[in-house]
């Protein structure tokens, strides 16, 4: 007997070769209805119309849930825990936002993965439901020096990385209802930090939480469940109301790898939406110079695309590949980008008919709701030859799942460029069963629980500075891996001397710049030098804000022929190293030197070099700043907001509702923090 969901996806076969869909959709009402087909069913037959009618969402009236999502809502009503595993168009965080608009928790944390996900959240709230959530107030940073009113409603959207930090989660006393988004990040990987902390911020929010639930897809199992404080009951489903189809493209040379995506784009055609994947952010950089760059330039370009490349080639570099992108019309989007670029060019991509093709790496397809007829998939791994980067099945099957929109593509379409080495994926072997971190056997969560006693590893580096566990966790926390820390502090141990000295060079002379410095740290968070970047972490802490087109010119004289490479990197190193990583080992750094008794005009003279100038240009003194800074506002243009708008706000609404108010007054601004404010109304 075939599966229901193979039925179903035939039906949505048909509806999608039919030459009236609306028409075909009449003639098979009651089998679309018979097979949970409900969203297109519709009104078309007597049990549609009733069941539909029942259905009507809360939060838009527009819309009636499908069966699914409707045991959905039922399972979150019922259970304190809950892990919901459904495929990509399910409309798993529709049936979220429908949970808050209908039973109104009072005291709502939502934690993602991704800026790209707060800001879709954020859009959803406080502007295309604005009317459903206007008794909450919203909460996309904390401040730690407030005191949050837990007896009215609250919604924090926060990354888990803004959770994880102790006065952070401390201050968050009271949750009604949790939700953390991306769920199958939780599972152990000793390589990545984001899911230590992704774990701990689990850890931490499900105790206090009344309700919580997980969101993930393809997962039919999460072992050692019992071992969590709360057991969550685990519901999947693999109902989907669309199709997805994978074309595999075979080349038999690794070298034709763009050239076949451009054939691929050529059969197409530029009337459907594509997202163009690639692993890396180097992929996009190299897919634009070898083969976009050649391509003609659009002749009648949008007025705000033709603002926004002025806008870039002064403050960004007139080389950048992005321009080059968008004057051949194709988008670009991937985690390095500063935020209003991001939010600009997601906006063309779903609002405009001339820009269709998006070249992306995961980051947005970290569950961000995209609407592509197809997919690309230009390579399943980030190095050809290294198996552990290869792409899974799961890996896979998630890219392919962002392919085909209820209500506009019935069908979706992967192609997959497959090269000789490259593994072959079945649908089957994405459904998969994980453990998270805080039930697997992890070094690094023992670390933070408590439970070191077995780890020799972790006794002998805590004896060696002279502390214990509590001391770790309260100066060295949790957003870096043990075995991190332990390389860095070997690293320190070997050029401490060297440290401590250039710190003494800099007090004796005050005109000395800091790139000495710059270069000693960096060397002990990557255990290497990298003249480069330490020349642009260097320049990037002027604290003026140069232009990153500034910047980039100064470090490039001479390489000129690697300009692509340069631009990529500084974009980089801004936008996320140095105020995450960067910032984050240095005071693991700094401890090392209280732990070791140095001066404290030692320990003043790194703080003033490095600390204080992260915490200025990143706005960490500000809550209101960094706000703005969220939203996408340009952070050259931020202080003059602030002196326009006050900073005499503190929650997502208020500041919407200053910036709508003020806007003629900003119209002194940058391109891009105008298109950010206007995008709001």
């Amino acid at each position: 007997m075939k599966e229901i969901q193979q039925v179903r996806d035939k039906y949505i076969r048909i509806l999608d070769s039919s030459n009236n869909s609306s028409m075909k959709a009449k003639e098979i009402a009651d089998d679309l209805f018979a097979l949970d087909l409900t969203v297109y069913s519709k009104d078309n037959s007597f049990d549609s119309i009733i069941y539909n009618a029942l259905s009507m969402s809360e939060l838009d009236e527009s819309i009636s849930l499908h069966p699914e999502q409707q045991k959905i809502l039922n399972e979150i009503e019922k259970n304190e825990a809950l892990i919901v595993s459904a495929p990509t168009s399910f409309g798993k965080t529709f049936c979220i936002f429908e949970y808050i608009a209908k039973y109104k928790p009072r005291n709502v944390v939502l934690i993602v993965p991704t800026l790209a996900l707060v800001d879709e959240y954020r859009k959803k709230i406080i502007k295309k439901y604005k009317e459903k959530f206007k008794d909450y107030k919203v909460y996309s940073n904390i401040d730690e020096e407030k005191q949050y009113d837990f007896t009215r409603k609250n919604i924090f959207i926060l990354t888990h990385d803004r959770v994880v930090q102790e006065a952070t989660y401390m201050l968050i006393k009271e949750i009604d209802f949790l939700v953390i988004d991306e769920v199958y990040k939780l599972e152990k990987d000793i390589k990545d930090d984001r899911v230590l902390v992704l774990n701990m911020a689990y850890y931490y929010m499900a105790k206090i939480a009344k309700k919580y639930v997980l969101l993930a897809p393809f997962i039919k199992n999460v072992y050692d469940t019992e071992l969590l404080e709360k057991k969550p009951v685990l519901y999947s489903s693999n109902y989907s109301p669309v199709v997805n189809e994978v074309i595999t493209c075979e080349i038999i040379n690794d070298k034709d790898r763009e050239l076949e995506c451009k054939n691929i784009l050529d059969k197409i055609g530029n009337e459907e939406k594509t997202l163009i994947y690639f692993p890396t952010v180097t992929g996009i950089y190299s897919y634009i110079k070898n083969v976009i760059s050649k391509e003609n330039i659009i002749e009648d370009i949008d007025d705000s695309i033709k603002f926004f490349i002025d806008w870039a080639k002064e403050e960004i570099h007139e080389e950048w590949g992005l321009i080059k992108a968008l004057e051949r019309g194709y988008l670009v989007h991937n985690g390095q980008l500063p935020i209003g670029t991001r939010m600009f060019q997601m906006n063309f991509y779903e609002n405009s008919n001339v820009y269709n093709r998006l070249l992306c790496t995961s980051t947005l397809l970290e569950g961000v709701n995209t609407n592509a007829k197809n997919i690309i998939i230009t390579r399943p791994s980030r190095t050809q030859n290294d198996e552990k980067e290869k792409f899974s099945a799961f890996d896979f099957y998630n890219l392919v799942g962002r392919t085909g929109r209820l209500y506009e593509h019935f069908l979706g379409k992967a192609y997959y460029i497959k090269g000789v080495n490259d593994p072959k994926y079945k649908k089957i072997d994405a459904i998969r069963s994980i453990r998270f971190e805080l039930t697997d056997e992890s070094k690094d969560i023992d670390l933070q629980t408590g439970n070191i006693d077995k780890h020799k590893d972790i006794l002998e580096f805590l004896n060696m500075l002279k502390i214990n566990r509590e001391e770790y966790c309260l100066k060295i926390g949790n957003k870096v891996r043990f075995d991190t820390v332990n390389r860095m502090y070997n690293k320190y141990k070997e050029i401490r001397l060297e440290l401590i000295q250039e710190l003494q060079n800099l007090i004796d002379d005050n005109e000395k710049g800091r790139y000495i410095l710059v270069s000693i740290l960096y060397t002990i968070i990557n255990n290497k030098n990298n003249a480069l970047e330490s020349n642009i972490i260097n320049k990037l802490l002027n604290r003026n804000r140069p232009k990153l087109k500034s910047v980039i010119k100064n470090v490039s004289k001479g390489k000129e022929d690697n300009i692509d490479f340069i631009i990529a990197t500084t974009i980089r190193l801004k936008m996320g190293y140095i105020e995450h990583e960067f910032y984050t080992k240095v005071l693991i750094i700094r401890y090392f030197l209280e732990n070791d008794g140095v001066k404290d005009e030692l320990i003043n003279k790194l703080n003033e070099k490095i600390i204080n100038a992260i915490e200025q240009l990143y706005f960490s003194d500000s809550i209101q700043k960094k706000m703005l800074m969220d939203l996408g506002i340009y952070e050259r243009d931020i202080e003059k907001v602030i002196k326009i708008i006050g900073n005499d706000f503190e929650d997502e609404i208020e500041l919407k509702n200053k910036l709508i108010d003020n806007i003629e007054k900003l119209d002194n601004l940058s391109f891009i923090s105008r298109y950010v404010i206007r995008n709001l109304i």
